[in-house]
């Protein structure tokens, strides 16, 4: 009795809330591997070739890009270990997005020479929001959160529905057989994969509420015990100086902090520097070579004053709540455990294709021999 009415139930969320699966699985497995794929097809923007020349100081970096482009507002600077990598210039935008983030140039350490925008963001950024909102907003995002719920009632109703064979044979459940013909060996095939794919589709649907729903990403801060970062309204911002007009004295000062940060910091493979300061106090933030993926940042406070350290916080000894939550992002698309961890997270989000298709072609399968019955 219980048993059938699940499999109703089952067979409700699976027909309302397939299509969307899809959309978001689909989209899911694009944005995998959205780095390593901007950076293969934009390698003049991202790599160059290794000069017999020294590379560039920091200071002579912002002079020739200054003398190129006088009327911006520098934000900050990139830089990496590797000596075939660009530095990134990131200048404060006018409007919008790039009010907020920043502009960024792509530039030769070597020549100081501005090498091509990165191509395909745009098209990466319409995937995301496909991905979270189905790219319509507020309506889109409560759908998509609608979803991932139904996707977990789906899996737990699942697994009960099977649980008989899984009993039996817990081995044989996660295999299917070419054998079977027709409906029989689709339905093998639909739950035997879906018990392979059930640990990853739990950490993605769990990871990908924290922004869906308020409620779900204030309950995760709460009982990890990690205080949540309030962003504070543009209009209560207080006005930041970035512009560098070049004074002497700045750039000798981001100069001399750069400096201090390669004498002290040798294990490093890519930072950032953002020039603003309090009391002649710069922030860096780097990732080292062990860092499990881009948001395990570590970073640095030097005061250009006493020329010292006074602060360095590594990611690694950070607690283990606060190092989750701020790898939530890298959870979510499997990056945390590596290489390994982003294949299974692909290959999982193109099996919610499968999972739809299948269980399309079940219900469809069932309801014609209803109808001959």
């Amino acid at each position: 009795m219980y048993k059938k009415v699940l499999f109703k139930i089952h067979l409700v969320l699976g027909l309302t809330a397939g299509i969307v699966l899809l959309v978001v699985g689909l989209t899911g497995s694009l944005l995998s591997f959205d780095k390593e794929i901007l950076h293969f097809v934009n390698q003049d923007s991202y790599i160059v070739e290794i000069s017999d020349k020294k590379r560039l100081s920091t200071k002579e970096l912002l002079e020739k890009f200054k003398e190129k482009f006088p009327q911006s507002k520098v934000n900050g600077i990139t830089f990496s270990k590797d000596l075939k990598s660009t530095v990134v210039i990131n200048i404060a935008g006018s409007k919008g997005k790039a009010k907020r983030r920043g502009i960024n140039y792509y530039i030769n350490p070597y020549t100081a020479e501005v090498l091509p925008n990165v191509e395909g963001q745009g098209f990466f950024k319409f995937i995301e929001n496909i991905h979270r909102r189905l790219a319509a907003g507020d309506v889109g995002k409560q759908i998509v959160g609608a979803s991932v719920l139904c996707l977990l009632l789906l899996m737990f109703s699942g697994v009960y529905i099977y649980w008989p064979r899984v009993k039996r044979a817990f081995f044989k459940s996660f295999t299917f057989s070419f054998k079977y013909k027709g409906r029989a060996f689709i339905s093998a095939m639909h739950s035997a994969i879906g018990m392979w794919v059930i640990p990853f589709y739990l950490l993605a649907s769990l990871t990908g509420l924290y922004w869906s729903y308020d409620f779900f990403n204030e309950a995760l801060h709460k009982i990890s015990g990690v205080e949540k970062q309030r962003k504070v309204p543009r209009n209560k911002k207080p006005e930041v100086k970035r512009d560098l007009n070049n004074t002497k004295l700045k750039l000798n000062e981001i100069q001399e902090t750069v400096e201090l940060f390669h004498t002290n910091i040798k294990d490093y493979t890519k930072a950032n520097f953002r020039f603003n300061n309090k009391k002649g106090v710069y922030s860096i933030s780097y990732l080292e070579k062990t860092s499990v993926h881009e948001r395990a940042r570590n970073q640095v406070l030097i005061d250009i004053n006493t020329k010292k350290i006074v602060k360095h916080e590594k990611f690694e000894d950070k607690p283990l709540n606060e190092r989750l939550m701020k790898s939530i992002l890298a959870l979510h698309t499997g990056e945390y455990f590596g290489l390994v961890g982003q294949i299974a997270m692909f290959i999982s989000s193109l099996f919610m294709v499968l999972f739809t298709v299948t269980g399309f072609i079940m219900y469809f399968k069932r309801k014609r021999k209803k109808q001959k019955v």
